[in-house]
């Protein structure tokens, strides 16, 4: 593990990089069934797998979870199996936890044992997809088809909803920071008209409540999806374009607006819900190529 001041550096320095457009593919990991999210625990990287088909609603039972390690070497394709769609992954307190169309697993690092298991069926969405790290005991996740986001309590394995004073389109890739969560939209009626925003998060006699702060309209438009933090006000962000070889990895500048383009040297078919490392080592999943990046933006 590099230090926490180590880590703040490599980012500051992904952020420069990327708007220098210097971002290198260091490895190519092929094999995978729709992998849409990827994260990294200790030594260990995880990355799910919608499957076969790229249904992400179908309960067709063929998604699993594969394990490589740092250096990009797959140890598992199926770690863990029999899942249906599984989307979004976080890890906390040794358990992966993953989103898997109306469910919420939770697997143990150690030996892959499911330990964990919420239904969201209630809430008629099948399509929850990212999550993003509230407390020590909750989380919040993203339910891309009905525009919610709920949050889910680990300790007393319940969940409730989010509440907005104005409704994301299609929320995907999420992060909460500093009091403030940085959504990224997927938009709405099958057309690129997502944009990204920033909420202010504050409890309220009934319930947690999310008032919007500040909306930035990034283009090219787009349908985005992963959101990675890099420090000093930028954040990249995944951005489909087309559901063909034409992805984007875009970076965002909050106090300027400014959006500039990390891989114009190359494009990612489908990139999803990605990682930043803490050694500077950015994981994208190429959902439509089954293809997991490893990319260097270090100058």
């Amino acid at each position: 593990m590099i230090s926490r001041f180590a880590a703040i550096v490599l980012l500051l320095g992904f952020a420069a990089a990327a708007q220098a457009a210097s971002a290198v593919i260091e490895k190519t990991v092929s094999g995978f069934a729709s992998p849409e999210s990827v994260v990294v625990a200790g030594d260990q990287v995880f990355v799910s797998n919608l499957g076969i088909k790229l249904e992400p609603s179908a309960k067709d039972g063929d998604g699993f979870i594969s394990r490589l390690d740092r250096d990009g070497n797959l140890k598992q394709l199926k770690w863990a199996e029999a899942l249906d769609a599984p989307k979004g992954m976080i890890v906390v307190d040794g358990i992966l936890y993953v989103a898997d169309i109306d469910r919420v697993l939770g697997y143990r690092l150690r030996d892959a044992k499911q330990v964990f298991k919420l239904d969201l069926r209630a809430t008629g969405s099948v399509f929850l997809n990212a999550f993003a790290r509230y407390d020590n005991r909750r989380l919040l996740l993203s339910a891309t088809d009905i525009g919610k986001v709920f949050i889910i309590d680990l300790a007393n394995r319940s969940y409730s909803e989010l509440i907005f004073d104005a409704a994301p389109q299609g929320p995907n890739g999420m992060k909460y920071v500093g009091g403030r969560l940085m959504l990224a939209e997927w938009g709405t009626n099958s057309l690129p008209n997502g944009k990204v925003k920033a909420y202010r998060l504050q409890s309220s006699p009934d319930g947690l409540r999310a008032t919007l702060d500040k909306t930035w309209n990034v283009q090219p438009s787009g349908y985005f999806d992963g959101m990675v933090d890099l420090g000093a006000n930028r954040w990249l962000i995944s951005n489909w374009v087309k559901f063909e070889p034409a992805g984007l990895l875009q970076v965002l500048d909050t106090r300027s607006g400014a959006v500039s383009v990390a891989n114009p040297t190359f494009a990612i078919a489908g990139p999803a819900d990605m990682t930043l490392d803490d050694q500077g080592k950015l994981w994208v999943p190429g959902m439509l190529e089954g293809k997991v990046y490893r990319i260097n933006a270090r100058p």
